[in-house]
């Protein structure tokens, strides 16, 4: 039974990929920030996964105490509470590098990095998530180095920070005003299970996974939505919903993204292939929030 280390493990992300890899058979270890943050994964997985906070555990310790085969790092900090750069630092460069320094001293078969598609100009965050991922080749010739690079994902009952779960929230408590840029920039937006899929796919493939570089996994369903299409089809989904939709109401980030192009070939390669189309996605949600309310 080959061992995986989950950094990350108390968010969106983890809580999907912690169940996944309980239910193929992977011993999982869940690393998290301290002893308060709680677990999104189901109550009868507790017992099967070893936890390690910490406030109170090394990093490595965590390797000292197990024989790790297989790192997923997830574990990141976005910036939306205004913390600081040296925080922002510290969580998205300085932690991971300390995590790939031990998968080399230990002899961690595989690293796999949650990246962004974001360009770096955009923000604190997508700068210091590219900074990660120069340091990925200084690590590629001892540790095998998987990439994978997401666009926006989404799924039921998401955190309200993110877009499409405060969209849905604001049209269901019928806002007077949502207001939007014109809605030109355009996404590729996958959700979780496919996420998911994609993450157990590569780590299906390991054997093939190349040392001495870092290989690129790009997730995405090769569908661009524009904003404003995107809020359209969760506006007509919800009717009757009271909200007004104002377009242009607010200006366009500095160094806003308006296109990108997701490369998923070295995917499909695999076998991978999306199964959720956006449409099909916003459903899935209204119907599992409408079941869980």
């Amino acid at each position: 039974m080959k061992t995986i280390l989950l950094t990350g493990a108390t968010g969106y992300l983890g809580g999907y990929l912690s169940k996944s890899f309980l239910n193929q058979g992977f011993r999982l270890i869940a690393l998290r920030l301290n002893q308060n943050d709680k677990f999104l994964f189901e109550e009868k997985f507790s017992s099967q996964v070893k936890t390690y906070s910490l406030d109170v555990s090394s990093p490595e310790t965590v390797f000292k105490e197990n024989k790790i085969d297989i790192v997923v790092h997830t574990a990141v900090l976005y910036g939306r509470n205004n913390e600081s750069i040296t925080d922002m630092l510290n969580a998205n460069v300085a932690f991971p590098l300390k995590i790939l320094s031990l998968c080399e001293k230990y002899c961690t078969e595989l690293f796999i990095n949650t990246d962004s598609i974001l360009t770096p100009e955009i923000n604190a965050y997508s700068m210091t998530k590219h900074n990660f991922v120069d340091w990925l080749s200084m690590y590629s010739d001892k540790v095998k180095i998987a990439n994978i690079r997401l666009d926006h994902f989404y799924g039921p009952n998401d955190n309200p920070i993110k877009f499409i779960a405060w969209l849905i929230q604001e049209m269901k408590n019928n806002v007077e005003q949502i207001d939007l840029t014109d809605g030109n920039q355009t996404r590729d937006f996958i959700y979780i299970d496919d996420v998911v899929s994609a993450y157990s796919t590569v780590i299906a493939n390991r054997a093939n996974i190349s040392l001495g570089q870092v290989n690129v996994f790009e997730v995405g369903t090769n569908t661009k939505t524009s904003i404003r299409q995107l809020v359209s089809l969760i506006y007509e989904k919800i009717k009757p919903t009271k909200t007004t939709l104002n377009f242009g109401g607010v200006p366009h980030r500095k160094n806003e993204m308006f296109n990108y192009d997701v490369n998923t070939t070295t995917l499909r390669f695999l076998g991978w292939t999306p199964q959720v189309t956006l449409a099909e996605g916003i459903e899935k949600i209204l119907k599992t929030e409408e079941v869980i309310q």
